[in-house]
């Protein structure tokens, strides 16, 4: 539907009609074709989304349809996008009078006004700005006498304001009530200008002044801004105040709206495509409001004051510690600015550019709360390994992590008989850990080849203990377990004898009632007895022989 056009016909039909617009819609005209003393033969003209590629629905009312019967129109039958409504209308006209055998029939001149080649280029120019008052309806007192028109279908172009005066005054317009009610008649341009700003645009005139007005233009349901524009000099470049909130994201207005920056005045444009710019330009705020719908349904997130497009975004991860991300929806669609604190920098360690998310942003398809999801993960998973390696430590000595290969290395002791051996453990943790289960190794495991049954049990544990992996299990579970078995496996025998229990009292030498002692020099186990009859045999340590 061409707005400008519907616009344009519906100004040339005023210009010669009487004909108003049904409640407010400039798409859903109503008015009189023909009038006699007795009768008025009215019609309603319905503009649709085919317009001009189809004619308009046109609507006959009784006494029309009495009068011509089946009509056939040859301008609305041989109807191209180039026709005119008013020829339409004009033939209409000419044959009601016909009809009623009216001595003066309208002349094939008068019957296509705008047809005439002849005319200045000043005269088409000043076609443009005829603006009739399509609000205007007949006088209280007669509205009795016309039959109502039929509920417009379709609410085009609505306008809860009234729209602007005639251009030129009428008879058929003398009674009506007109839209300005200054002292001064405003200028055939700027009534022009506010006609189109209507068409679209609610607005409030400030002051006693015309052409200053306050112009609302809403974005979303809960955002409607007020802008104000002052055309006094027209067809000089207007000035366009905006509130902060959109001067933070355009900055001048001069300079970011095409239409005003490119702007000369010999060849003005309308304010209306001013105004059809900047709403364009405002139009992402939607998009904007979307993606903050997005992040708010996962995250708590809290709005920036004055500032439509910075949101601040907190992340709680282990031990109810609470961060920070602020982030710009500004270059939406492009991927958002995003900003970390230094803590929480060093929790994710990888640069916001070399995330998945932002890597495979994709104009107007990506997401940004996908980016925040990432961050999160990545947050909860450092924090989570974090948490791990500080519950290790606490149980085993020998504990240090790569955060680059994102692998784990413990050290655990264990004895076999007489021989003292130190378990190496690697853990591989997966990026998407703990969702998927690491992967365990035993490092230096060809020296424990001789140990098959310690061996067997390590890989055992592994196994049993991967079959139950869920996100909540932890490492240090996996670890105690490993500890249980080389524990249970980790023989300790006397030094001397190479036996568990003493060859003297029978005792075990582990145990809560053992014959137990070790050399102070190297630790060694002997069974007490067998120490003492060491020592007074030959004084030193059987081993370390000191």
């Amino acid at each position: 539907m061409d707005k400008q056009r519907i616009l344009k016909e519906a100004q040339k039909i005023a210009k010669e009609f009487s004909f108003w617009m049904v409640s407010g819609n400039i798409a859903h005209l109503y008015g009189y074709v023909y009038e006699t003393p007795e009768k008025k033969y009215e019609l309603e003209i319905k503009f649709d989304e085919t317009f001009p590629n189809k004619p308009p629905q046109l609507l006959y009312h009784d006494e029309i349809k009495e009068l011509l019967g089946e009509i056939q129109l040859e301008k609305y039958k041989h109807w191209t996008p180039e026709s005119k409504v008013i020829e339409i209308i004009n033939e209409l006209n000419f044959k009601i009078q016909e009809a009623l055998q009216i001595p003066k029939p309208i002349s094939e001149e008068e019957l296509s006004p705008i047809k005439n080649s002849e005319k200045s280029n000043d005269f088409v120019e000043l076609e443009e700005y005829i603006t009739p008052d399509l609000n205007a309806y007949p006088p209280d007192y007669q509205i009795e006498e016309y039959i109502i028109p039929s509920e417009s279908d379709e609410n085009i172009f609505h306008s809860e304001q009234a729209s602007d005066d005639l251009t030129e005054s009428t008879d058929e317009f003398s009674n009506d009530q007109p839209f300005y009610d200054g002292t001064e008649e405003p200028s055939l341009e700027l009534k022009t200008e506010l006609g189109l700003i209507q068409q679209e645009y609610a607005y409030d005139q400030i002051g006693s002044s015309y052409s200053q007005i306050s112009v609302y233009i809403t974005i979303t349901l809960s955002k409607t801004f007020i802008i104000a524009v002052d055309f006094t000099k027209f067809p000089e470049k207007p000035k366009i105040s905006l509130p902060k909130e959109v001067k933070d994201i355009l900055k001048d207005p001069n300079t970011s709206l095409t239409t005003l920056s490119n702007w000369k005045s010999k060849k003005a444009p309308h304010i209306v495509e001013v105004l059809r710019e900047l709403e364009k330009k405002l139009y992402f705020i939607k998009d904007i409001e979307s993606q903050y719908k997005n992040i708010s349904g996962e995250y708590r997130c809290t709005k920036t004051p004055d500032n439509l497009t910075i949101i601040e975004v907190h992340l709680l991860t282990y031990g109810f510690k609470e961060y920070s991300v602020n982030v710009d929806l500004e270059p939406y669609p492009k991927s958002p600015k995003i900003e970390l604190p230094f803590e929480l920098q060093q929790i994710i360690d990888t640069p916001i550019q070399e995330l998945n998310a932002y890597k495979n942003w994709i104009d107007n398809e990506s997401d940004v709360v996908d980016i925040i999801r990432e961050i999160s993960w990545l947050v909860d998973k450092n924090s989570r390994i974090n948490f791990e390696i500080d519950l290790l430590k606490d149980h085993y000595k020998n504990i240090k992590y790569e955060t680059s290969t994102a692998i784990l290395y413990v050290e655990m002791k264990g004895k076999m008989k007489t021989e003292d051996l130190t378990f190496e453990f690697q853990i591989n943790l997966p990026p998407d850990y703990p969702m998927k289960m690491p992967d365990v190794k035993v490092v230096n495991e060809f020296e424990i080849e001789a140990h098959e049954k310690i061996k067997n049990d390590l890989h055992t544990s592994f196994n049993d203990f991967f079959k139950e992996w869920t996100p909540f299990s932890y490492l240090v579970d996996l670890f105690n377990l490993i500890s249980k078995k080389i524990f249970e496996v980790s023989v300790v025998s006397c030094v001397i004898c190479h036996r568990i229990e003493c060859p003297s009292c029978t005792k075990k030498i582990a145990g809560e009632d053992s014959c137990h002692s070790e050399c102070p020099h190297c630790n060694r186990v002997y069974h007490h007895h067998c120490w003492e009859q060491t020592i007074q045999s030959f004084g030193k340590c059987g081993f370390c022989l000191r």
